[in-house]
């Protein structure tokens, strides 16, 4: 499936569940020296036992604002259309944060799947208040 700025996906989560998110930006390794296409994700609280549908944007809550994927990760996770809406710039203000981190060389990238890359920002932010 060829994803762009803009679609709203479901992806399969580790216990059989499904997640929703959104794809704010691609970036090549024209934008960044990243060794594959870039996907930034904002996740979306929304989590069910059946695959989320267009009718569930209008409850579909931001979670986690922006979370790089490499794109093999993105493929891994098992998007399935559902939806386009126009990134907003408000949408993007993570993504700047997180790009000017990253040029700081204080921020990453996953090279896992969407659900993966979740669960360690959990448990890392988990930890982080111990």
């Amino acid at each position: 499936m060829t994803l762009k700025a803009g679609d709203v996906i479901s992806f399969v989560c580790k216990d059989g569940s499904f997640g929703m998110a959104k794809l704010l930006r691609i970036d090549t390794f024209d934008d960044l020296p990243v060794p594959e296409p870039l996907y930034h994700f904002s996740i979306y609280s929304l989590r069910n036992v059946f695959p989320p549908n267009a009718a569930h944007l209008s409850d579909a809550k931001t979670f986690i604002p922006h979370l790089p994927i490499l794109e093999s990760g993105a493929k891994r996770s098992g998007a399935t259309f559902v939806a386009f809406e126009e990134v907003s710039p408000k949408e993007l203000e993570a993504y700047a944060i997180w790009k000017e981190a990253f040029f700081a060389g204080e921020a990453g990238v996953f090279d896992l799947t969407i659900d993966e890359a979740i669960a360690l920002m959990l448990e890392a932010l988990g930890n982080e208040k111990t």
